[in-house]
């Protein structure tokens, strides 16, 4: 079958097809050939015969399902193949008679326990992801990438990497060891864990980058540095050595991520090259709440440092000093998936160059003013996952250089105009908005109108940013909300001006009536008499001997007058004395003022029955003014006081009226043994004018002078 006649590539015409075999008939111009992906087999020696021009064979994950079968000296006639990938076949070993010519060798992915027939020019060789027990021996000069990640290598020697001048890039993370029968310290492959000499990188001149993550230890002191292993919430807690970091002179990126360092017997690391780190998923937050700050200029001395990555470090708080003390050439700082509440805005300016600060996956809540003062380098501020539910005016003032900020999957529920002043006179063009519960209503008008006029691009606006309240909006797209109905126009306003006039007039209305009703209606009824023609009420021929007036809202007191006071006036005794009652004698359908008048001008005496209650009603107060009323008329005096409670213990006029008067305010009586006496006196404080007891009182007191 011919599949292409003239071209040099042979790439897309094989890519995912369902082969067993390698298919016959390619033309032997061709330079690149693309088999990954498929279903193939069996690979034989006539395979490749007449593709004596490749230079690049791509047989990765040849078969999905099952191990490819190579069988020996397939490559052997590819004398100009320089990049030869097989990664993925379920390999035990490298294929025998590789091409001298191979540069980069792929073999990820595999099964290879030991590897054997290494190429001299090599120039990169992927062994991730193997079964791998050591570093192979053999390794040709001429490498500049080694990747040994992800196999089961326990421990890196002094030798292992020795005659590697050349390399420049070393991948030896996520090594998992086999401990039975283990020479050396060894923690269980649970536990993930690697050990490294620390002169293992000491001829590695040229390296650039070291990648040494999920997890290293130090060995102990017979190869000449020391271990502390701690297991807590199953994470290894290792001290670590970084001397290893003086000998890389050339070393440009480190990566210790997911090693759970607690501890470090070197406080400072030190290296003038360095450029990138990677110090993620450690337990950094424990250095820095060391009591004697040691730990705080451990990045102090990476003075050509650009990128650090402090991620997932749990660090609560970031200590005062440590701002000034990390390296001030930052390009990229990263401090995300810890539990930060508070961030020192105003420590930017130790940070000239600082473009992207990334501060996601933290607890902070509230965000204070980013000026100019501050930053003019920053472009990228992702405040993503966190607890933000306010930002304060003028949120961003004076850094042109920001150009992306994301707010995303937070608590915010509205933005405020001075903060969008902000952003729109920045030079934002992207605002990550989605995943905040917004208040769809006529307070979002202005954040809502911003977003339709600016220009500021804001991804997922119609998908992501949504409504959370009312529940009528909710899970609807804010920029969705109809904000014609929160136009203010002048109608709006003037019914606006209406119901609120009403309602304070209503409150102020209500709040009189409810203060002030008794005595407004007695100042009303005084105000008429006065446009009527006043003139005073002398009163007839008296119907009653006296009018009782006392608290008929509460039935015990009405039950104790109409059963007690009302039978031994009435019933018992020499005398019997009418009483105008209330709840007895008033008729029906009269108002309250005309029935309060006619009982107290009808009646000799007006006896008030005070309680707690009582002395807090309207009706005791107006019932008081029409007694003194007729006092000013008539010149005469009808008030008697009968304490049920003690009441009025403070007021003047109850010590005026004791002073004047005494026997007309009568106590009941605190024991049962007095109450026959009090009956008697309360009959003749009835019968008896008050001008009398008057006299009698002036009388006592002058002959006491």
């Amino acid at each position: 079958m011919l599949l292409q006649s003239c071209v040099t590539i042979i790439k897309q015409s094989l890519f995912r097809r369902h082969l067993d075999s390698v298919p016959s008939g390619i033309t032997s111009n061709a330079t690149e050939l693309d088999l990954s992906e498929n279903y193939i087999t069996n690979i034989s020696v006539k395979s490749f015969s007449n593709l004596r021009n490749l230079t690049k064979l791509d047989l990765s994950w040849a078969n999905k399902n099952h191990a490819v079968n190579i069988v020996a000296n397939v490559f052997k006639n590819l004398t100009k193949l320089n990049h030869l990938s097989l990664t993925g076949n379920c390999l035990n070993e490298t294929p025998s008679n590789l091409p001298h010519s191979v540069e980069i060798l792929e073999l990820n992915n595999n099964k290879i326990i030991l590897l054997d027939n290494i190429m001299t020019k090599l120039e990169a060789l992927d062994l991730s992801f193997n079964n791998l027990t050591r570093v192979p021996t053999g390794l040709p000069p001429s490498l500049t990438m080694l990747m040994l990640g992800s196999n089961k290598i326990p421990y890196i020697s002094e030798d292992d990497f020795h005659g590697l001048h050349n390399l420049k890039i070393l991948k030896i993370q996520g090594n998992c060891p086999r401990c039975q029968n283990a020479p050396y310290p060894c923690v269980p492959c649970q536990k993930t864990s690697l050990g490294i000499h620390p002169y293992a990188f000491h001829n590695l001149t040229q390296l650039e980058t070291l990648h040494l993550g999920r997890k290293l230890i130090d060995l102990p002191e017979c190869f000449l540095t020391s271990v502390i292993i701690r297991t807590t919430s199953n994470h290894t807690g290792v001290t670590h050595n970084l001397n290893f970091m003086k000998n890389l002179p050339a070393l440009r990126v480190l990566n210790m991520s997911h090693n759970a360092i607690s501890i470090l017997t070197t406080k400072q690391m030190h290296s003038k090259s360095l450029s990138e780190l990677q110090f993620t998923d450690n337990n950094l937050g424990t250095l820095w709440k060391e009591r004697d700050g040691s730990y705080e200029m451990l990045f102090t001395n990476l003075t050509n440092l650009t990128i650090l990555d402090i991620s997932q470090n749990r660090i609560t708080k970031i200590p005062d000093n440590v701002y000034e003390r990390l390296p001030h050439n930052l390009t990229k700082l990263r401090i995300s998936g810890n539990s930060l509440t508070d961030f020192k805005w105003n420590r930017l300016k130790c940070f000239h160059q600082l473009q992207i600060l990334d501060l996601s996956f933290n607890s902070l809540s509230h965000v204070k003013g980013i000026n100019s003062n501050i930053t003019q380098s920053l472009t990228f501020l992702d405040l993503s996952h966190n607890h933000i539910f306010h930002l304060d005016d003028g949120f961003i003032k004076g850094p042109k250089s920001l150009t992306t900020l994301s707010l995303s999957n937070n608590k915010l529920t509205t933005i405020n105009q001075s903060t969008l002043l902000s952003i729109s006179n920045n030079q934002i063009k992207t605002l990550f908005l989605q995943q905040n519960p917004f208040q769809c209503t006529c307070y979002s008008f202005e954040f809502i109108l911003w977003i339709e006029n600016s220009n500021v691009k804001i991804p997922r606006l119609t998908t992501k940013v949504k409504c959370a309240t009312p529940e009528n909006q909710k899970g609807r797209a804010l920029i969705y909300f109809d904000i014609n109905q929160c136009v203010n126009d002048s109608q709006a306003f003037q019914i606006y001006i209406l119901i609120t006039s009403f309602i304070f007039a209503f409150m102020f209305v209500t709040t009189v009536a409810h203060l002030f009703y008794w005595d407004a209606s007695y100042v009303v009824h005084f105000m008429k008499a006065r446009l009527k023609g006043y003139r005073s009420l002398n009163s007839p021929e008296s119907v009653y001997d006296v009018f009782v007036t006392y608290d008929t809202r509460d039935p015990h007191v009405s039950e104790w007058v109409m059963k007690n006071l009302r039978v031994k006036l009435e019933e018992e005794g020499e005398t019997h004395l009418p009483l105008c009652l209330e709840e007895r004698d008033w008729p029906l359908g009269v108002p309250l003022v005309d029935n309060l008048t006619q009982s107290i001008q009808y009646s000799r005496k007006t006896l008030f029955v005070l309680t707690e209650g009582y002395v807090k009603t309207g009706v005791f107060k107006l019932a008081m003014y029409l007694a003194h009323q007729r006092l000013l008329d008539e010149n005469v005096d009808v008030i008697v006081l009968l304490m049920l409670e003690p009441v009025l213990q403070h007021s003047h006029f109850l010590r005026l009226r004791r002073r004047l008067c005494e026997k007309s305010v009568v106590e009941w009586p605190r024991t049962a043994a007095a109450e026959a006496w009090f009956w008697q006196n309360l009959r003749s404080v009835v019968r008896v004018d008050n001008q009398i007891m008057y006299n009698k009182t002036y009388s006592k007191y002058f002959t006491n002078k």
